[in-house]
C-alpha cells in the first residue's frame, strides 16, 4: 500500500510539473509568431489579448504596433481585407508610445528580426521623442552592430530632431567618434537651421576631425566658403581630418582629381576608400595607375572592391582603354600572394567592358592565351581558376 501511495504522489508530481511546462503566454505565443514566423496576423490576435492579460504591457504594445507596421508592409493587411484597421491602429499607437516602449523597440532592433524595416519606420514616424534613446544608446556604445540602423532612423526624422542632434554634439559626456557621426547627420539632414549651431560648435571645438566634419557639414548646407579648408585637410597630418575631407570629397563641385589620386596611397584604409569613391563622381583617368596598384595593397576587403568598381566604370566610359591587357599583365607576370587579389582580379576581367577590351586587343598581344597558360600551369587556387575557365569559355 505504501508503494502504491508513493507512486500515486510521484505520477502526480509530474502531471503538475507538466502542467506547468505547457503553460504559455499569448505575448509569448504572439512574439513567436512575429518574430520568428513573420505570422503578423496571427500575431496581432494573440499580442491584443496579451496587451490585456500581461501586467507589464509595454512589450505587448510595442510589439503590437510593430505587426500591424509588419502586416502592412508585406501586403498581409490589404490580402485579407484589414489594412485600414490596422492603418488605423498602427497610427493611433504610435504617437502614444513612450519611453519604455521606443526602448523596447530599439532592443527588438538589436536582435535583428525580420520586422527590421517596419520596426525601424515606426521610430522614424513617432519623430523627436524618440531621438533622445537612440542617443543615449549612441553615446553608451549600446547595440553597436545596428548603429547604422539608427543613423538612418535620426537622418529620416531630419529636422524634427536637430536641435537634439546639435546639444548632443555640444555634450562633453558624448565620445568624439559619435559626434562626427551625428554631425554627419546634421549634413545629410540638409536644414539650414542648423547653420547658426554648427557655427557655434566649430568656434568652441578643439577635436581637429571634428572640426573638419563641421567645415563639411556648413559646406552642404550652402556655405561653400570652407571649399578650401576643406581641400587643405586632405593633407594633414591627423588621420581624422584626412577621413573627413576625403569623405567630403564627393559633394565638393571641383574637387582637386590630383589629391584624389594621391589619397589613394594614403596609410589609412578608410582615407583610400574615400577617394575612391569620390573618384567615381569626379572621374579622372589619371587615377587608373594607382587603382590598378591599389588592388593587392594591404586595402580591406570592402576597399578593394571599390577599387574594381571604380576601373570598372572607368573601362565602361573609355577612362581606361587598355585596362584589360594591364590587368592580365599583372595577373599572370606579378606573384600576387594573395589569392583572394588574384580572385577580384580574374572577376573584374569578366566584366562586360574587359571583355570587349580582351577581345578587340591586338592579336599580337595573345591576351586569352596568357590567361589559359596562367589557369594551367601557375594557378594554385580553386576559386580562383573556377573565375578564370569561365572567363576562357567566354573568350572562346
Amino acid at each position: 500500500m505504501k508503494r502504491v501511495l508513493t507512486l500515486l504522489l510521484l505520477i502526480a508530481v509530474v502531471s503538475i510539473g507538466c502542467q506547468q511546462k505547457q503553460v504559455i503566454t499569448q505575448l509569448e505565443v504572439g512574439r513567436a509568431k512575429l518574430l520568428d514566423a513573420g505570422l503578423a496576423l496571427e500575431a496581432v490576435e494573440h499580442l491584443k489579448r496579451a496587451e490585456i492579460e500581461e501586467q507589464n504591457k509595454v512589450e505587448p504594445r510595442a510589439l503590437l504596433v510593430i505587426a500591424y507596421g509588419y502586416a502592412i508592409d508585406q501586403q498581409m493587411a490589404k490580402a485579407h481585407h484589414v489594412e485600414d484597421e490596422y492603418r488605423t491602429e498602427r497610427n493611433r499607437r504610435i504617437p502614444e508610445l513612450g519611453e519604455f516602449e521606443i526602448k523596447k523597440i530599439l532592443q527588438i532592433l538589436d536582435e535583428r528580426h525580420r520586422v527590421q524595416e517596419s520596426a525601424k519606420q515606426i521610430l522614424v514616424d513617432r519623430g523627436a521623442p524618440a531621438v533622445p534613446f537612440i542617443l543615449e544608446d549612441l553615446v553608451k556604445g549600446r547595440y553597436k552592430h545596428v548603429h547604422g540602423d539608427f543613423v538612418t532612423i535620426l537622418t529620416q526624422i531630419g529636422s524634427k530632431g536637430l536641435d537634439q542632434l546639435i546639444e548632443a554634439v555640444g555634450a562633453v559626456t558624448t565620445p568624439s567618434a559619435v559626434k562626427i557621426q551625428l554631425v554627419r547627420i546634421i549634413g545629410d539632414i540638409g536644414d539650414p537651421a542648423a547653420i547658426t549651431g554648427l557655427e557655434s560648435l566649430r568656434k568652441t571645438t578643439t577635436h581637429a576631425g571634428l572640426q573638419m566634419e563641421l567645415n563639411t557639414a556648413l559646406y552642404l548646407l550652402g556655405n561653400k566658403a570652407y571649399q578650401d579648408k576643406i581641400i587643405a585637410g586632405l593633407d594633414d597630418s591627423e588621420v581624422t581630418v584626412r577621413r573627413a575631407a576625403a569623405k567630403a570629397m564627393v559633394a565638393l563641385t571641383n574637387p582637386p582629381t590630383a589629391e584624389l589620386i594621391k589619397e589613394l596611397k594614403d596609410s589609412d584604409d578608410t582615407v583610400r576608400l574615400y577617394a575612391a569613391e569620390a573618384l567615381q563622381k569626379h572621374p579622372d583617368a589619371n587615377a587608373v595607375d594607382n587603382l590598378i596598384g591599389a588592388l593587392t595593397s594591404d586595402s580591406t576587403t570592402h576597399t578593394k572592391q571599390v577599387f574594381l568598381d571604380t576601373l570598372n566604370l572607368y573601362a565602361e566610359t573609355g577612362l581606361a582603354d587598355g585596362l584589360a591587357g594591364r590587368l592580365i599583365t599583372l595577373l599572370t607576370q606579378t606573384e600576387i600572394a594573395e589569392h583572394k587579389d588574384r580572385l577580384r582580379i580574374a572577376q573584374l576581367l569578366k566584366k562586360p567592358a574587359l571583355l570587349k577590351q580582351i577581345q578587340a586587343a591586338d592579336p599580337y598581344d595573345n591576351l586569352p592565351h596568357k590567361l589559359d597558360d596562367y589557369f594551367r600551369t601557375k594557378e594554385r587556387n580553386d576559386m580562383v581558376k573556377v573565375e578564370l575557365n569561365e572567363l576562357l569559355l567566354v573568350l572562346e
